[in-house]
């Protein structure tokens, strides 16, 4: 039989990448020839080899079913790595009937090494990536690990007391379907809290029924946080070489990636819950509320339904926070939230706007009776007075109602008109509910600036700009202060901007006043910096007209101290459909022209930084609700913890608004800010007193 061996070549030791080869009888494994690379390669004497089966040479050979494997056997050199091939001995178009053919070939251990490198250094690029999602990021791991493995696919489930919650494959799809543990592939390695892998499925009777097509699988259980999870990779063909080492260590880099990508999963699905939700009330928030106002809006046009807007603001709350401070206004503000949603039906949307404002969207509305029973039940959880400590405040709500399609066709327009009806419900002494008011019912909008803006502020000697100082939280230096209209009032004072009053009622208003703010305070920025202190000043403009900026800018007296502005947008602004565009040129304008951009009022919707990246924003400013509650609720704390992260990621600073105790700065000051303004500092000043007050800093050493 053996004469119809082809002739072995004579070689001398075996070199990796070259075969030796063993032949050896099926029955029993007695080898009957050893070519002479093999007899090197194990130092074998013919005489041994005759006396030798091929499990004395190799473990593995004990069992001579034809399949391919890799070990690590004792050679003439020392321990190697070897690939080994069993198949039949084949002679010309026939095999040899009783024999087995081994071949033998080593591994270069250095190719290994790269290709275990490569396969580590694909899987740890994947963790580290930031351009995928929490849930693509998981699935771009199976898939690498599946591949890795050299299996055919892979799926993760949440690991319950008794069922497995298969939620992730490699292939992309969310399964998201039950099944009991005891009946799943991952029995084993949840029971043992680790790993278990089986080559073959058909040799184990107790996976017979439940494997299906699979024939071989590895399960791994692990732990992300509280939440077990069970990772199986499956294959439909059995593994002919069992699990090595760099096996092992590849799945414990699977498990680790896996981990890191639930958890940013998880970090995803909770920065979208902070972006959108209100901090302080856990109700929704202003760009929630826009979104789902459009999505319903979308929906009353395909249906021809109708939707209605309400916008609510309370009465008397600046009482509330006057006298048990901004804390006690907070504690009502919740309970307020958690009264209007106790009332509200499951259709009905209601979202906090700011302060103490609220909108509520109601669809499908038959007819006016059902905004009045709204109405009628909000006043009604309103009638409870609301206790602070030893105080008790009783409260009530303006409601003014905008309804689609009649009023508007767009979210901004109806949120304006309901704002607008609410105004009038509040000017005719609160609590009452008023619809769109004819145009002879609202007050016009006439009138340019001026230092006379009519019966709210009848008998006012004018109006000034005060300033409020901006200072580095660690140090105490002023970095900047915030310009801010008062009204010159003969009996009361200064008094701040407050609804009843305004200065610019119409366009030409409102471009007179910007003029006016851009003029006074460029000279009084150039009149600081002359006196050793130079500070950048914060504006606030009512019109965002170029041509007004081109105007200051001809003026070769002021051109140059118009950089030393920093005028304020909103974000709110910035992402309106109908105001978005205009300030966007707005903005794009400024900057050709050297001016800088302060983004004001941030509520801690992360979500709207992204799209506000590209603009020329030197600082955001965080609103005061966020401040105050930044000690007693940790996820004000994480709001602010993030927005100071991606806004410095952008190359912005960061200044918090409304600080009032030393702990809100020790705090603001641990997450990194930039800057604090509020009356911890100091009070709004007149441009004599805030003079003063940097010459006082000046000469204690603290603005240096």
């Amino acid at each position: 039989m053996l004469d119809r061996l082809p002739a072995v070549p004579e070689r001398g030791l075996v070199e990796a990448g070259e075969d030796a080869m063993l032949i050896a009888r099926a029955v029993d494994g007695t080898l009957v020839f050893v070519d002479e690379c093999a007899t090197e390669l194990f130092a074998l004497s013919s005489d041994e080899s005759a006396r030798r089966t091929a499990g004395d040479i190799v473990a593995e050979l004990a069992s001579l079913e034809p399949r391919s494997f890799v070990t690590s056997v004792e050679t003439s050199r020392g321990r190697r790595a070897l690939a080994i091939s069993v198949g039949r001995l084949r002679a010309g178009t026939g095999e040899i009937a009783g024999t087995v053919a081994i071949r033998l070939r080593e591994i270069d251990e250095t190719a290994a090494r790269e290709r275990r490198g490569r396969r580590l250094e694909s899987l740890w690029d994947l963790v580290v990536r930031r351009g995928l999602s929490g849930a693509e990021h998981v699935r771009a791991v199976l898939r690498e690990a599946v591949a890795g493995i050299g299996f055919d696919g892979a799926s993760l489930g949440r690991v319950g007391p008794n069922d497995l919650v298969l939620t992730y494959s490699d292939r992309g799809d969310v399964i998201e379907t039950p099944i009991p543990i005891s009946r799943s592939l991952v029995a084993e390695a949840v029971l043992r809290s680790g790993t278990f892998a089986v080559l073959d499925t058909a040799n184990v009777r107790a996976l017979s029924s439940i494997a299906g097509d699979t024939r071989a699988f590895l399960a791994v259980a692990f732990r992300v946080g509280e939440t077990r999870w069970a990772l199986t990779i499956t294959s439909t063909t059995p593994r002919l070489q069992p699990f090595s080492d760099d096996d092992w260590q590849y799945v414990e880099t699977v498990v680790a990636a896996l981990s890191r990508a639930l958890e940013r999963r998880e970090n995803d699905a909770r920065i979208e819950r902070l972006a959108y939700s209100d901090a302080l009330t856990s109700l929704p928030n202003r760009p929630a509320l826009h979104a789902r106002l459009e999505s319903v809006l979308a929906e009353s046009a395909r249906l021809d339904a109708r939707t209605a807007v309400l916008f609510l603001d309370l009465d008397g709350f600046k009482s509330v926070n006057d006298t048990v401070g901004h804390h006690g206004g907070d504690v009502v503000l919740a309970e307020i939230a958690q009264r209007l949603r106790s009332t509200l039906r499951r259709e009905e949307f209601i979202g906090r706007l700011g302060g103490d404002e609220f909108a509520i969207i109601v669809p499908h509305v038959a007819d006016r009776a059902e905004i009045d029973s709204i109405a009628q039940r909000i006043g009604d959880v309103l009638t409870e007075p609301f206790r602070v400590d030893d105080y008790r405040f009783a409260l009530s709500a303006s409601i003014g109602v905008a309804v689609y399609p009649e009023d508007g066709s767009t979210r901004d327009e109806l949120l304006a008109i309901a704002d607008a009806a609410m105004y009038v419900a509040k000017d005719e002494g609160g609590a009452r509910i008023r619809f769109r008011a004819s145009p002879g019912a609202i007050p016009e909008l006439a009138g340019a600036f001026d230092n006379d803006p009519g019966s709210p502020g009848s008998g006012d000697i004018g109006y000034i700009l005060c300033y409020q100082p901006i200072v580095d939280p660690r140090f105490g230096h002023v970095i900047a202060a915030e310009a801010l209209i008062r009204r010159i009032h003969p009996t009361l004072g200064l008094l701040a901007p407050e609804r009843g009053w305004s200065i610019a009622q119409d366009a030409a208003g409102r471009r007179a006043l910007d003029r006016w703010v851009l003029r006074e305070t460029a000279t009084q920025a150039r009149a600081w910096d002359r006196a050793g202190t130079p500070i950048r000043i914060d504006v606030n403009l009512a019109a965002f007209d170029p041509a007004v900026i081109d105007e200051v800018l001809a003026d070769e007296s002021l051109a140059g101290d118009l950089r030393r502005l920093r005028i304020e947008i909103g974000a709110e602004g910035m992402t309106s459909p109908t105001r978005g565009a205009a300030l966007s040129a707005f903005v794009d304008h400024c900057a050709r022209n050297g001016l800088t951009f302060a983004l004001d009022g941030f509520d801690g919707s992360l979500g709207a930084l992204g799209s506000l990246a590209h603009l020329p924003i030197d600082a955001i400013k965080l609103e005061r609700p966020l401040v105050e509650s930044l000690q007693r609720n940790p996820t004000s704390r994480a709001i602010v913890e993030g927005t100071i992260i991606v806004a410095k990621s952008l190359g912005w600073g960061v200044i918090a608004k409304g600080v009032e105790t030393a702990t809100q700065q020790e705090a603001l000051v641990a997450l990194g800010c930039d800057g604090i303004q509020g009356f911890y500092v100091a009070h709004p000043m007149t441009a004599g007193d805030f003079g003063m007050w940097l010459g006082k800093l000046r000469l204690a050493g603290t603005n240096a």
